[in-house]
């Protein structure tokens, strides 16, 4: 039966991670980790007989009283809408753009057991960052981007053991994996177009296609204390992953009307020198320092059916200071796509609670406030929202005294935003982001195997 169990689990992991994960909380960061904790707003420090703890606070794990087995899935479904003043070049364009964010799964798989009297190790499989947004090909943003997606996934073996009856540690490894691919547009505008008579000397659209992975290492500490039977204070730090990233680019090209025009009068020895500067691939390099985070939560039990969660996690988005990539053979002699970020720092406040309303089933709820790290003067299309608030309800169902399933439902309200152009008000004056909401839906599974 365990053999059976671990096999299907394997498999429906296997199947979740080929498909994007979407990043709704602060940047692009996931922490929808879990059913159970997603339904206390991820507020899960402290969650009881659920391996999964090993994503949200490791030294939790020396609770665990023998081996257990989690596996479950997020189903994300976001919604946001943009409204433009158009530029020169977007001119004929609508105004009103309404994103086709794809709905994605995020998958998370945990097993946890005691090893010894006081050590237990573990091993997690979930992700720690995530993106997937995709707008239309001829949308007035597409210079910023048209498609932005990020697949990351963190493996996690962990060793946790006790100081004493009070004081337990947690440490793990971070084998961080994270696939990027990028679609965006960029405007063939040059001052050797003059000669043409182009209007704003411009002949019409560069299309790229980035696609590269990498996977770095980093590690987790973390550190628990039981003041009393109820109370307990948990602090956790993750540490950064630098990535260094090789990827492939693929271009493609489309010229105006009037460039067409032009561009077919030209002698053909002419023509030939313009398209030697337009290749059809080429290779690409950049680096990103994903953030370190500070977790403290404090949990307490009021007695043996309710218990409440106060967490705060502090995420160094500074690390994330420019977006940058080198072309070894740009289109018309480009080095590279450059994008300046200078993240913030971000907060993410939140609390959950949990009570058992009898033997088979619990009701959780929870809500988090959720600091955005980006700046007004780099705010863009890729992560296009602001402050968010959240709010989770759901329930676990014990069938036996060794399984259970967790299910949640979460919204997620995103503050307005407004973006400036990045190339000088000639693709649109104004975009104003509104109407942003991203639903959760979470479904988990945990077994006792002994």
């Amino acid at each position: 039966m365990k053999k059976r169990i671990l096999v299907a689990a394997l498999m429906l992991m296997l199947l979740a991670l080929s498909v994007p994960t979407s990043a709704f909380a602060e940047g692009f960061g996931v922490y929808e980790w879990s059913a159970a904790g997603t339904a206390m707003g991820d507020n899960y420090m402290f969650g009881e007989n659920d391996p999964s703890v090993l994503a949200y606070n490791p030294a939790q794990i020396t609770k665990l009283d023998g081996a257990y087995f989690s596996i479950g899935t997020s189903w994300v479904n976001p919604d946001i809408s943009t409204r433009f003043k158009n530029g020169p070049l977007n001119n004929g364009r609508g105004d009103l753009y309404h994103s086709e964010y794809s709905p994605a799964f995020i998958p998370s798989m945990y097993y946890a057991t005691k090893t010894g009297k006081n050590s237990w190790w573990g091993l997690a499989i979930f992700p720690r960052f995530g993106n997937n947004i995709e707008y239309d090909d001829a949308w007035s943003g597409r210079y910023d981007t048209i498609y932005s997606g990020i697949e990351g996934i963190t493996i996690q073996p962990t060793y946790a053991f006790k100081v004493n009856k009070k004081l337990s540690v947690g440490l793990g490894l971070d084998i961080n994996y994270i696939n990027l691919r990028m679609r965006k547009d960029t405007p063939m505008v040059s001052e050797k177009f003059a000669s043409f008579g182009l209007t704003n000397n411009y002949a019409g659209d560069i299309h790229s296609d980035l696609n590269g992975d990498t996977t770095e290492l980093g590690w987790v500490a973390s550190l628990m204390y039981d003041f009393s039977p109820k109370t307990s204070v948990a602090v956790v730090y993750r540490a950064k992953v630098e990535h260094t990233m090789d990827a492939d680019v693929d271009f493609g090209y489309s010229l105006t009307r009037e460039a067409q025009g032009k561009f077919g009068g030209l002698p053909e020895d002419m023509r030939n020198v313009i398209m030697a500067q337009m290749p059809a691939t080429s290779s690409a390099h950049g680096k990103v320092t994903l953030p370190d985070s500070i977790s403290i939560g404090v949990g307490h039990k009021f007695n043996d059916k309710t218990r409440v969660e106060f967490d705060a996690v502090w995420t160094n988005w500074k690390t994330y200071d420019a977006l940058n990539i080198y072309f070894d053979n740009g289109p018309m002699g480009s080095q590279g796509s450059f994008q300046r970020k200078d993240w913030k720092a971000a907060w993410r406040l939140g609390f959950g609670v949990e009570h058992k309303l009898s033997d088979k089933w619990t009701a959780m709820c929870g809500y988090v406030w959720d600091q955005s790290p980006v700046p007004n003067d780099t705010m863009d299309f890729t992560v296009p929202t602001g402050d968010r608030h959240r709010g989770s309800i759901g329930f676990k169902y014990r069938p036996n005294d060794r399984s259970e399933w967790a299910f949640a439902y979460t919204a997620i309200w995103a503050g307005v935003r407004d973006v400036s152009s990045h190339i000088s008000n000639m693709d649109f004056s104004s975009a104003h982001i509104h109407d942003g909401l991203t639903q959760v839906v979470s479904l988990g599974y945990t077994v006792k195997l002994k």
